[in-house]
């Protein structure tokens, strides 16, 4: 077992060298202090099945948690990262304990753990990868917001460059909202190739402008069960002109000999 005194803020990467194996971190708070601690292993590919507690110094347990979800982990059916929020009732050592849930350790079993105040933020993800519009029309896409450490600011949507002959519009996500659906226009007839599109979302944490460009993806469902916010390279508009049929294509065949 590893004890260890840190100070927070702090980011760490340790190893459950063992089966059975258990890290506690020992650090000191005050009261009415909001602490998180979250670890990130499976989200990079690692074995661990992490369960994390957050004890006094009596042993009584403030906050535990197995498995949180993340919309943003891509193929992932287990979402067995853990992360625990808590705030501290006194002034006094508290313990944050991380485990493997199955008891299971070795030299594969890495994590990254951190310990901090909350830090509030977002990320985004927008489906599908590929809008297809007449000209001078529009498309629909969807955003999913994915909020960190309890951030509830608004998060105002909008295209990076509106130059481009394409607009968004919709409404924003406020509060704990994380899904908004939103419309793809554009001023333009059509084009000639996929036009790649960025989604920006812009919120305030308070003290500072927050801007966060959108991660396309796709919605994908595996195993018939588990559904997925799967990341893609870019999106992608195409405009097309209805008044204008498509060449034929030529069909694929055996020379004469």
């Amino acid at each position: 077992m590893l004890f260890r005194s840190v100070e927070l803020p702090i980011v760490m990467n340790g190893v459950l060298g063992m089966p059975g194996d258990q890290d506690v971190f020992r650090f000191e708070g005050r009261p009415g202090q909001e602490v998180v601690a979250e670890v990130t292993a499976r989200r990079l590919d690692s074995p661990v099945d992490s369960e994390l507690k957050i004890t006094d110094a009596a042993g009584a347990v403030l906050a535990l948690n197995d498995d949180t979800e993340d919309l943003g982990s891509g193929l992932n059916t287990h979402h067995a990262d853990s992360l625990v929020r808590v705030k501290l009732p006194a002034k006094g050592t508290y313990y944050v304990h991380l485990t493997d849930t199955q008891h299971k350790g070795g030299d594969a079993y890495a994590y990254r753990l951190r310990i901090s105040e909350p830090q509030p933020d977002f990320a985004l993800r927008v489906v599908p990868s590929r809008a297809v519009m007449r000209g001078k029309e529009s498309a629909g896409l969807t955003v999913y917001a994915i909020r960190k450490d309890g951030f509830t600011g608004t998060i105002k949507l909008d295209v990076k460059d509106p130059a481009s002959g394409f607009t968004l519009q919709g409404p924003p996500l406020v509060g704990t909202q994380c899904l908004a659906r939103v419309t793809l226009k554009t001023s333009l007839a059509e084009t000639d190739a996929p036009v790649p599109v960025v989604v920006l979302g812009v919120s305030s944490n308070g003290t500072q402008r927050i801007v966060r460009e959108a991660v396309p993806a796709e919605d994908r469902m595996q195993a018939f069960l588990w559904r997925h916010l799967v990341p893609a390279q870019e999106l992608l508009a195409d405009v097309y002109d209805p008044k204008k049929s498509p060449e034929p294509r030529k069909r694929k065949g055996k020379g004469k000999k």
